[in-house]
């Protein structure tokens, strides 16, 4: 119940019956409203029989979608979405994708979203499964590698070192090796992949002089058609973008 005052005078009404009192009129209203356009356009506006007006579907008509895959890791869905780019001399080409991970935070594009298919190496921790022991990231010597998130097990040299060679945890028959200035890669498909081989790639830890993750920034075919990748850096964010590339023929400085 409600009371309203009109007049010095104070009326006490029922909120219930006021409701049903507004949608009786407004039933009334549309109902009104809508005998009065069906007269004027009788045909046009409301016939649901003239065969004229309504669009004819072509069911044999292509029907385009979005090529996706999902999977799901860790605890986490994830969808990649593939960025379609013309290839170059021999078919190269980025391989750049739109990825989502239900476990990450706000990225570049959104929530849990991020651009994928840049390759990059990066300073991991110590495992019980591979190293016996478990331990973070220091930026010191006892720190491991990961390719792609993968890690790299050395199997020549000392770990971090100058000529120290690598192979993927889960074999993908690469030679990973490590010039102590950057880091190569050559795959079993003849190409060679460069990390951290100009400034632009090589990402330092906030607040350090040491590189926590080596983005790559040459691919080499074996017939030494190339694609440079280039990064820009965003003091504001802390952070490295990557901006752009180039194609060429042979091997660009």
């Amino acid at each position: 119940m409600m009371k309203i005052k009109i007049l010095n005078k104070l009326f006490t009404i029922s909120t219930l019956a006021l409701l049903k009192r507004i949608k009786t009129l407004l039933a009334t209203s549309l109902t009104t409203l809508f005998l009065g356009l069906s007269s004027l356009f009788p045909y046009q506006a409301f016939s649901t029989t003239d065969s004229e007006s309504l669009p004819i579907i072509d069911t044999s008509a292509l029907v385009g979608s979005t090529t996706g895959a999902l999977s799901i890791g860790q605890g986490a869905a994830n969808y990649a979405i593939p960025i379609t780019v013309p290839p170059g001399i021999s078919g190269m080409k980025p391989e750049l994708s739109i990825n989502y991970n239900s476990n990450s935070g706000n990225g570049l594009l959104g929530v849990g979203f991020g651009l994928g298919g840049l390759s990059a190496i990066h300073r991991c921790s110590k495992t019980i499964a591979i190293d016996g022991v478990k331990g973070g990231v220091n930026y010191d010597d006892n720190d491991r590698y990961c390719l792609d998130g993968q890690r790299l097990i050395a199997i020549s040299g000392q770990n971090g070192k100058s000529g120290s060679e690598y192979r993927t945890e889960i074999e993908t028959f690469s030679r990973v090796k490590f010039t102590g200035n950057h880091w190569t890669a050559e795959t079993k498909s003849g190409q060679t992949f460069e990390y951290g081989n100009t400034d632009d790639s090589k990402i330092e830890a906030q607040g350090k002089s040491i590189v926590r993750l080596w983005a790559v920034n040459k691919i080499t075919d074996a017939s030494n058609n190339a694609i440079n990748y280039i990064y820009n850096e965003d003091k504001r964010r802390a952070s490295t973008l990557y901006s752009g590339l180039t194609m060429a023929t042979t091997q660009l400085d």
